[in-house]
């Protein structure tokens, strides 16, 4: 930052606003580059990796332990996330203690999410990948209760990730959500009745997010943003640590997949 604004003065002095614009990039090139490699100061990815990291599994242990108990289901989903991160021993011993540091009761998880969203550059296939993950824990028995939708509508508002693309997410993932409450009233008395959303059968359309009545346009529009959204490459470029990158091959897979068997019954 420095850098960048001492370099932006002296192009300014030599050579106007083209100077100004040409200096900032060399100076903030130069401070990132002495930063880094004389100083011995993490890269900017590699904050993003740790703070990844950190976030996701002691919110995965938040979120295994909200409603009180963790269960089977949700100690396999973890150890299946782990197996497919391809940790080694040393990460994943990490793993386990940010899984349980999240379980303590007392534990806050904001000031982890928080110091992802700001290393991350605020990336939005950063921040939807993160949720993807906490949802493979939350629907681990194929519904989500009360105290985990609670949960992972407070980590969208910690990560600034709009509350309609995160229901969009997870009815993507055949959920039947209609909204964070039912209300039901009468004359006599009025109180919220919480109906968690329950997980279907997902078909190729709802893996994209779209309906079967949508044009062919707006369907491969919906498949090349989800295909941009989750490419390895890109992903692993903004941040997202290397032992991701098996959950994201996967995930591009599946959305190929459904693809391609939408344009065979639709015959693109």
């Amino acid at each position: 930052m420095i850098g960048g604004l001492i370099g932006a003065i002296i192009g300014f002095v030599k050579g106007g606003i083209f100077g100004m614009l040409f200096g900032g990039f060399v100076g903030s090139w130069v401070h990132t580059w002495v930063s880094e490699n004389l100083l011995g100061n993490p890269s900017k990815q590699t904050q993003v990796q740790h703070a990844y990291f950190e976030a996701l599994f002691t919110t995965m242990g938040k979120l295994a332990k909200v409603d009180g108990i963790v269960t089977a289901s949700e100690i396999h989903k973890c150890e299946l996330i782990i197996q497919k991160m391809r940790l080694n021993t040393e990460q994943r011993n990490l793993a386990i203690k940010f899984f349980n540091r999240g379980k303590h009761a007392n534990f806050d998880v904001r000031p982890c999410i928080d110091k992802l969203y700001r290393t991350s550059g605020r990336s939005y296939s950063i921040k939807q990948m993160f949720l993807e993950m906490l949802l493979d824990v939350a629907s681990s028995e194929n519904k989500i209760n009360l105290a985990e939708w609670k949960l992972l509508l407070n980590v969208c508002e910690y990560l600034r990730f709009p509350h309609q693309l995160f229901v969009t997410l997870v009815r993507m993932r055949g959920f039947n959500v209609h909204g964070q409450y039912n209300y039901t009233d009468s004359s006599q008395d009025n109180h919220r009745q919480w109906t968690p959303p329950r997980q279907q059968k997902t078909n190729s359309y709802q893996l994209l997010g779209v309906a079967e009545t949508d044009s062919k346009k707006d369907i491969r529009r919906a498949y090349k943003k989800l295909m941009s959204s989750h490419h390895p490459d890109k992903l692993i470029a903004k941040g997202l640590p290397p032992e991701m990158i098996e959950v994201a091959k996967t995930k591009t897979q599946n959305i190929q997949a459904a693809w391609e068997n939408i344009k065979n019954l639709r015959g693109f």
